[in-house]
Protein backbone atom coordinates (compact mmCIF):
# COMPACT_ATOMS: atom_id res chain seq x y z
CA UNK A 1 0.00 0.00 0.00
CA UNK A 2 2.68 2.56 0.71
CA UNK A 3 5.66 2.67 -1.79
CA UNK A 4 9.23 1.88 -0.05
CA UNK A 5 11.08 4.58 -0.83
CA UNK A 6 14.65 2.84 -0.20
CA UNK A 7 14.31 0.64 -3.23
CA UNK A 8 15.83 2.46 -6.36
CA UNK A 9 13.45 2.74 -9.81
CA UNK A 10 14.56 0.86 -12.28
CA UNK A 11 16.61 2.26 -15.34
CA UNK A 12 13.90 2.98 -18.45
CA UNK A 13 14.63 1.12 -21.73
CA UNK A 14 16.00 3.24 -24.38
CA UNK A 15 13.21 3.52 -27.48
CA UNK A 16 13.84 4.92 -31.57
CA UNK A 17 12.39 8.40 -30.73
CA UNK A 18 13.95 8.66 -27.49
CA UNK A 19 16.09 11.86 -27.17
CA UNK A 20 19.01 9.84 -26.03
CA UNK A 21 18.65 7.17 -28.55
CA UNK A 22 22.69 5.95 -29.17
CA UNK A 23 22.09 7.10 -32.68
CA UNK A 24 21.33 10.65 -31.76
CA UNK A 25 24.39 13.58 -30.68
CA UNK A 26 23.44 15.74 -27.73
CA UNK A 27 25.32 19.14 -28.33
CA UNK A 28 29.08 18.30 -28.73
CA UNK A 29 29.17 14.77 -27.63
CA UNK A 30 27.88 11.45 -28.46
CA UNK A 31 24.93 9.36 -26.47
CA UNK A 32 25.68 5.87 -25.22
CA UNK A 33 26.83 3.02 -27.73
CA UNK A 34 27.90 5.98 -30.61
CA UNK A 35 30.58 3.91 -32.61
CA UNK A 36 33.91 5.04 -32.95
CA UNK A 37 34.13 4.89 -36.63
CA UNK A 38 31.06 6.81 -36.71
CA UNK A 39 32.54 9.31 -34.74
CA UNK A 40 35.84 9.23 -37.27
CA UNK A 41 34.65 9.55 -40.44
CA UNK A 42 32.19 12.75 -38.93
CA UNK A 43 35.75 14.36 -37.81
CA UNK A 44 37.31 13.34 -41.54
CA UNK A 45 34.26 15.32 -43.57
CA UNK A 46 34.30 18.37 -41.14
CA UNK A 47 38.17 18.45 -42.43
CA UNK A 48 37.15 18.15 -46.24
CA UNK A 49 34.44 20.70 -45.45
CA UNK A 50 36.90 23.09 -44.05
CA UNK A 51 39.62 22.55 -46.86
CA UNK A 52 36.78 22.75 -49.56
CA UNK A 53 36.35 26.42 -48.05
CA UNK A 54 39.82 27.59 -47.90
CA UNK A 55 40.06 26.51 -51.83
CA UNK A 56 36.83 28.10 -53.06
CA UNK A 57 37.98 31.45 -50.78
CA UNK A 58 41.12 31.18 -53.07
CA UNK A 59 40.36 30.76 -56.56
CA UNK A 60 37.95 33.38 -55.95
CA UNK A 61 40.61 35.93 -54.55
CA UNK A 62 42.93 34.69 -57.19
CA UNK A 63 40.22 35.55 -60.08
CA UNK A 64 38.97 39.25 -58.21
CA UNK A 65 42.89 40.13 -58.18
CA UNK A 66 43.22 38.96 -62.18
CA UNK A 67 40.15 40.81 -63.14
CA UNK A 68 41.02 43.99 -61.39
CA UNK A 69 44.74 43.96 -62.86
CA UNK A 70 43.21 43.61 -66.29
CA UNK A 71 40.97 46.59 -66.01
CA UNK A 72 43.49 48.77 -64.82
CA UNK A 73 45.82 47.54 -67.81
CA UNK A 74 43.45 46.84 -70.55
CA UNK A 75 47.17 46.70 -73.31
CA UNK A 76 50.00 44.29 -72.48
CA UNK A 77 52.88 46.19 -71.69
CA UNK A 78 55.28 43.72 -71.66
CA UNK A 79 58.56 43.85 -73.78
CA UNK A 80 56.96 41.86 -76.90
CA UNK A 81 55.74 44.74 -79.32
CA UNK A 82 52.53 44.14 -80.77
CA UNK A 83 53.25 45.87 -84.40
CA UNK A 84 56.82 46.39 -86.18
CA UNK A 85 57.42 49.07 -88.47
CA UNK A 86 58.71 49.08 -91.61
CA UNK A 87 59.22 53.02 -92.30
CA UNK A 88 56.34 53.71 -93.64
CA UNK A 89 53.74 55.36 -91.49
CA UNK A 90 50.45 53.88 -91.58
CA UNK A 91 48.47 56.27 -89.44
CA UNK A 92 44.71 56.50 -87.92
CA UNK A 93 43.86 59.57 -86.24
CA UNK A 94 42.80 59.73 -82.82
CA UNK A 95 40.44 61.95 -81.18
CA UNK A 96 40.52 63.87 -77.90
CA UNK A 97 38.26 61.89 -76.08
CA UNK A 98 39.88 58.22 -77.22
CA UNK A 99 43.66 60.56 -75.99
CA UNK A 100 41.92 60.61 -72.82
CA UNK A 101 41.95 57.06 -72.15
CA UNK A 102 38.77 54.90 -70.63
CA UNK A 103 36.26 53.28 -72.70
CA UNK A 104 37.06 55.54 -75.81
CA UNK A 105 40.16 54.40 -76.02
CA UNK A 106 39.65 50.81 -75.47
CA UNK A 107 37.82 50.76 -78.64
CA UNK A 108 39.91 52.86 -80.86
CA UNK A 109 42.26 50.56 -79.27
CA UNK A 110 40.42 47.79 -81.08
CA UNK A 111 39.69 49.20 -84.34
CA UNK A 112 43.83 50.12 -84.30
CA UNK A 113 44.37 46.48 -83.97
CA UNK A 114 42.57 45.39 -86.87
CA UNK A 115 43.49 48.39 -88.82
CA UNK A 116 46.74 47.41 -89.56
CA UNK A 117 48.20 50.76 -88.65
CA UNK A 118 51.62 51.07 -86.89
CA UNK A 119 51.06 54.63 -85.86
CA UNK A 120 48.95 57.38 -84.84
CA UNK A 121 47.90 61.11 -85.07
CA UNK A 122 47.25 62.70 -82.47
CA UNK A 123 46.39 66.72 -82.31
CA UNK A 124 49.32 67.89 -79.80
CA UNK A 125 47.95 71.48 -81.22
CA UNK A 126 44.26 71.76 -81.79
CA UNK A 127 42.92 74.32 -84.04
CA UNK A 128 41.23 76.08 -80.97
CA UNK A 129 45.08 76.61 -79.65
CA UNK A 130 44.89 74.26 -77.02
CA UNK A 131 48.04 71.24 -75.91
CA UNK A 132 46.76 68.03 -75.37
CA UNK A 133 48.94 67.85 -72.14
CA UNK A 134 50.89 69.49 -69.33
CA UNK A 135 53.93 71.30 -70.58
CA UNK A 136 54.96 72.62 -67.43
CA UNK A 137 55.18 76.78 -66.34
CA UNK A 138 55.94 77.50 -69.96
CA UNK A 139 54.65 80.52 -72.52
CA UNK A 140 51.69 77.56 -72.90
CA UNK A 141 50.83 77.28 -69.68
CA UNK A 142 51.00 81.11 -68.96
CA UNK A 143 48.31 81.45 -71.69
CA UNK A 144 46.08 78.59 -70.58
CA UNK A 145 46.83 76.47 -73.66
CA UNK A 146 48.09 73.93 -71.51
CA UNK A 147 45.69 71.00 -70.66
CA UNK A 148 45.75 70.28 -66.60
CA UNK A 149 45.94 66.48 -66.43
CA UNK A 150 48.72 63.65 -67.72
CA UNK A 151 45.81 61.30 -69.90
CA UNK A 152 47.44 61.81 -73.14
CA UNK A 153 50.75 61.19 -71.86
CA UNK A 154 49.41 57.91 -69.68
CA UNK A 155 48.17 56.81 -73.61
CA UNK A 156 50.73 57.65 -75.58
CA UNK A 157 53.08 55.47 -73.54
CA UNK A 158 51.28 52.86 -73.14
CA UNK A 159 50.54 52.75 -77.62
CA UNK A 160 54.19 53.56 -77.67
CA UNK A 161 55.06 50.39 -75.50
CA UNK A 162 52.96 48.20 -78.45
CA UNK A 163 55.32 49.61 -81.03
CA UNK A 164 53.44 52.47 -82.54
CA UNK A 165 54.32 55.32 -83.75
CA UNK A 166 53.17 58.66 -82.34
CA UNK A 167 52.42 61.68 -85.10
CA UNK A 168 51.75 64.91 -83.14
CA UNK A 169 49.83 67.74 -85.31
CA UNK A 170 50.46 71.05 -84.33
CA UNK A 171 48.54 74.01 -85.88
CA UNK A 172 50.56 77.12 -86.46
CA UNK A 173 49.39 80.30 -87.08
CA UNK A 174 45.88 79.52 -86.80
CA UNK A 175 45.71 79.45 -83.01
CA UNK A 176 43.07 81.93 -81.64
CA UNK A 177 43.80 81.24 -78.10
CA UNK A 178 47.72 82.68 -78.37
CA UNK A 179 46.02 85.49 -80.91
CA UNK A 180 43.94 86.66 -78.18
CA UNK A 181 46.50 86.20 -75.47
CA UNK A 182 49.44 87.44 -77.63
CA UNK A 183 47.49 90.80 -79.13
CA UNK A 184 51.02 92.31 -80.02
CA UNK A 185 51.78 89.12 -82.29
CA UNK A 186 48.22 88.95 -83.77
CA UNK A 187 46.99 89.56 -87.64
CA UNK A 188 45.15 93.07 -87.23
CA UNK A 189 43.00 95.38 -88.76
CA UNK A 190 45.01 98.40 -91.05
CA UNK A 191 45.45 100.47 -87.98
CA UNK A 192 47.59 98.13 -86.76
CA UNK A 193 46.04 97.61 -83.07
CA UNK A 194 42.88 96.38 -83.99
CA UNK A 195 42.67 92.24 -83.48
CA UNK A 196 41.58 90.88 -86.87
CA UNK A 197 39.00 88.38 -87.65
CA UNK A 198 38.79 85.90 -90.04
CA UNK A 199 34.67 85.96 -89.68
CA UNK A 200 32.28 88.78 -87.87
CA UNK A 201 32.15 88.33 -84.62
CA UNK A 202 28.47 87.23 -84.98
CA UNK A 203 29.71 84.70 -86.80
CA UNK A 204 32.14 83.25 -84.61
CA UNK A 205 35.17 85.03 -86.49
CA UNK A 206 38.71 83.87 -84.84
CA UNK A 207 41.64 85.85 -84.99
CA UNK A 208 45.34 84.15 -86.43
CA UNK A 209 48.76 84.75 -85.21
CA UNK A 210 50.86 86.83 -87.45
CA UNK A 211 54.11 84.65 -89.13
CA UNK A 212 55.67 88.05 -89.45
CA UNK A 213 55.79 88.27 -85.44
CA UNK A 214 58.58 87.11 -83.92
CA UNK A 215 56.68 86.35 -80.60
CA UNK A 216 54.64 84.21 -82.65
CA UNK A 217 57.47 81.96 -84.31
CA UNK A 218 58.94 81.73 -80.71
CA UNK A 219 55.90 80.33 -79.31
CA UNK A 220 55.26 78.07 -82.20
CA UNK A 221 58.85 76.92 -81.95
CA UNK A 222 58.30 76.50 -77.89
CA UNK A 223 55.86 74.43 -78.55
CA UNK A 224 56.99 72.26 -81.36
CA UNK A 225 60.39 71.45 -78.67
CA UNK A 226 57.55 70.31 -76.30
CA UNK A 227 56.17 68.38 -78.62
CA UNK A 228 59.38 66.44 -79.22
CA UNK A 229 59.57 65.80 -75.41
CA UNK A 230 56.12 64.56 -75.18
CA UNK A 231 57.53 61.43 -77.32
CA UNK A 232 56.30 62.44 -81.04
CA UNK A 233 58.29 60.46 -83.24
CA UNK A 234 57.08 62.74 -86.32
CA UNK A 235 56.06 66.78 -85.94
CA UNK A 236 53.26 67.17 -88.72
CA UNK A 237 52.61 71.59 -89.08
CA UNK A 238 49.83 72.58 -89.95
CA UNK A 239 48.26 75.95 -90.51
CA UNK A 240 51.66 77.13 -91.98
CA UNK A 241 49.96 79.95 -94.46
CA UNK A 242 47.83 83.38 -94.14
CA UNK A 243 44.59 83.59 -93.28
CA UNK A 244 41.79 83.18 -96.60
CA UNK A 245 38.38 84.05 -96.46
CA UNK A 246 36.26 86.90 -97.96
CA UNK A 247 38.04 89.21 -94.94
CA UNK A 248 41.34 88.66 -95.84
CA UNK A 249 42.34 91.64 -97.45
CA UNK A 250 41.72 93.56 -94.72
CA UNK A 251 44.03 91.29 -92.45
CA UNK A 252 47.49 93.25 -91.74
CA UNK A 253 50.30 92.15 -90.93
CA UNK A 254 52.64 94.04 -88.61
CA UNK A 255 56.30 93.83 -89.97
CA UNK A 256 55.62 92.80 -93.77
CA UNK A 257 56.55 96.15 -94.97
CA UNK A 258 59.92 96.43 -92.99
CA UNK A 259 60.87 93.04 -93.53
CA UNK A 260 62.90 91.52 -96.65
CA UNK A 261 61.29 88.27 -96.80
CA UNK A 262 58.19 87.20 -99.25
CA UNK A 263 54.94 86.28 -97.75
CA UNK A 264 56.20 82.72 -99.02
CA UNK A 265 59.56 83.14 -97.89
CA UNK A 266 58.61 83.94 -94.02
CA UNK A 267 56.95 80.71 -94.17
CA UNK A 268 59.93 79.11 -95.75
CA UNK A 269 62.07 80.56 -92.91
CA UNK A 270 60.02 79.33 -90.28
CA UNK A 271 59.64 75.86 -91.57
CA UNK A 272 63.62 75.85 -91.39
CA UNK A 273 63.52 77.25 -88.15
CA UNK A 274 60.94 74.34 -87.25
CA UNK A 275 63.03 71.81 -88.62
CA UNK A 276 65.74 72.84 -86.56
CA UNK A 277 63.86 72.61 -83.26
CA UNK A 278 63.12 69.19 -84.03
CA UNK A 279 67.01 67.77 -84.33
CA UNK A 280 66.68 64.58 -85.69
CA UNK A 281 62.74 63.88 -85.74
CA UNK A 282 61.04 63.68 -89.01
CA UNK A 283 59.05 66.79 -89.55
CA UNK A 284 56.53 66.77 -91.98
CA UNK A 285 54.22 70.16 -93.29
CA UNK A 286 50.47 69.85 -94.55
CA UNK A 287 48.59 70.96 -97.33
CA UNK A 288 46.00 70.58 -99.66
CA UNK A 289 46.70 68.46 -103.35
CA UNK A 290 46.21 71.50 -105.31
CA UNK A 291 48.51 73.74 -103.54
CA UNK A 292 51.03 70.89 -103.42
CA UNK A 293 50.87 70.70 -107.50
CA UNK A 294 49.84 74.56 -108.15
CA UNK A 295 50.60 76.49 -105.38
CA UNK A 296 47.99 79.17 -103.76
CA UNK A 297 49.05 82.72 -103.44
CA UNK A 298 46.23 83.39 -100.71
CA UNK A 299 47.83 80.98 -98.11
CA UNK A 300 51.35 80.65 -99.23
CA UNK A 301 52.69 82.71 -101.16
CA UNK A 302 53.49 80.36 -104.08
CA UNK A 303 53.76 77.26 -102.76
CA UNK A 304 54.97 74.72 -99.62
CA UNK A 305 55.73 71.47 -101.71
CA UNK A 306 59.56 72.15 -101.56
CA UNK A 307 60.81 72.59 -97.99
CA UNK A 308 62.96 72.19 -95.75
CA UNK A 309 60.53 69.68 -94.22
CA UNK A 310 61.40 66.15 -94.88
CA UNK A 311 57.85 65.23 -95.86
CA UNK A 312 55.25 66.36 -97.58
CA UNK A 313 51.68 65.60 -95.96
CA UNK A 314 49.26 66.52 -98.74
CA UNK A 315 45.89 65.72 -98.11
CA UNK A 316 44.11 63.33 -101.24
CA UNK A 317 41.39 65.85 -101.43
CA UNK A 318 39.64 67.18 -104.97
CA UNK A 319 38.73 70.62 -103.08
CA UNK A 320 40.78 73.52 -105.47
CA UNK A 321 40.82 70.98 -108.29
CA UNK A 322 38.74 72.48 -111.99
CA UNK A 323 38.10 70.28 -114.45
CA UNK A 324 40.95 69.59 -116.97
CA UNK A 325 43.71 70.29 -114.30
CA UNK A 326 46.61 68.31 -115.14
CA UNK A 327 46.89 65.31 -112.39
CA UNK A 328 50.84 64.39 -114.00
CA UNK A 329 49.72 63.53 -117.34
CA UNK A 330 46.08 63.01 -116.73
CA UNK A 331 43.56 65.69 -117.05
CA UNK A 332 41.43 65.68 -114.12
CA UNK A 333 37.54 65.99 -114.21
CA UNK A 334 34.88 65.65 -111.27
CA UNK A 335 33.45 62.72 -112.24
CA UNK A 336 36.64 60.63 -112.31
CA UNK A 337 36.31 57.43 -109.79
CA UNK A 338 38.44 57.28 -106.64
CA UNK A 339 40.78 54.40 -107.70
CA UNK A 340 41.99 57.03 -111.44
CA UNK A 341 41.66 59.95 -109.27
CA UNK A 342 44.22 58.52 -106.68
CA UNK A 343 46.40 56.87 -109.02
CA UNK A 344 46.66 60.36 -111.06
CA UNK A 345 47.02 62.13 -107.98
CA UNK A 346 50.22 60.27 -106.55
CA UNK A 347 51.75 60.12 -109.61
CA UNK A 348 51.58 63.78 -110.27
CA UNK A 349 52.91 64.20 -106.56
CA UNK A 350 55.75 61.80 -107.36
CA UNK A 351 56.98 63.99 -110.60
CA UNK A 352 57.31 66.68 -108.38
CA UNK A 353 58.78 65.44 -105.73
CA UNK A 354 61.72 64.33 -108.25
CA UNK A 355 62.24 68.07 -109.07
CA UNK A 356 62.51 69.00 -105.41
CA UNK A 357 65.61 69.70 -103.86
CA UNK A 358 64.80 69.11 -99.84
CA UNK A 359 61.87 67.52 -99.23
CA UNK A 360 62.38 63.75 -99.67
CA UNK A 361 59.10 61.87 -99.52
CA UNK A 362 55.67 62.04 -99.46
CA UNK A 363 53.09 61.48 -96.29
CA UNK A 364 49.42 61.24 -97.99
CA UNK A 365 46.94 62.02 -96.00
CA UNK A 366 43.11 60.25 -96.58
CA UNK A 367 39.85 61.60 -96.14
CA UNK A 368 36.95 59.11 -94.14
CA UNK A 369 35.74 56.90 -96.73
CA UNK A 370 38.87 56.96 -98.78
CA UNK A 371 39.63 53.32 -100.04
CA UNK A 372 43.05 52.46 -99.03
CA UNK A 373 43.45 49.81 -100.88
CA UNK A 374 43.59 52.22 -104.10
CA UNK A 375 46.08 54.11 -102.50
CA UNK A 376 48.64 51.14 -101.96
CA UNK A 377 47.53 49.98 -105.83
CA UNK A 378 48.93 53.29 -107.01
CA UNK A 379 52.02 52.20 -105.38
CA UNK A 380 51.82 54.30 -101.84
CA UNK A 381 52.28 52.24 -98.40
CA UNK A 382 52.02 55.50 -96.51
CA UNK A 383 49.17 57.14 -95.09
CA UNK A 384 47.41 59.35 -92.66
CA UNK A 385 43.62 58.18 -92.13
CA UNK A 386 41.65 60.92 -90.81
CA UNK A 387 38.50 59.26 -89.16
CA UNK A 388 35.29 60.91 -87.41
CA UNK A 389 34.53 64.25 -88.42
CA UNK A 390 38.76 65.32 -88.00
CA UNK A 391 39.48 69.42 -89.19
CA UNK A 392 40.95 69.32 -92.82
CA UNK A 393 44.97 70.13 -92.96
CA UNK A 394 44.77 73.74 -95.09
Amino acid sequence: MFKNRDVKPRKKSYYPFSKNYPSRRTGTTYAIGESRARREKERHANVAYAVALVVVFVVVFAVTFVAISLYERPIDDGSDTAVSFDGDYRAQYITADELGGGIAFDLFFGQLSESGANAVLLDYKNESGELCTDTGADTAGELGASAANAAAADTVARLKAQGYRIIARIHCFKDPLAASQLPEAAVTEADGTTVWLDDSARNGGQPWLNPYSETAQLYLLGVIGSAVDFGADVILLDSVQFPTGDLAARATYRGETESTYSRNAILQNFIERAKAQVGEVPLAVAMPLSAALFGDTAAYGGGLFDSAADMAAVTLTRTGLADGAMLGSTAYSADMDEASFLSAATAALEARLSENYRTEGLLPVLEEGTDVSNLENAGIHRYIYLRTADTDTQ
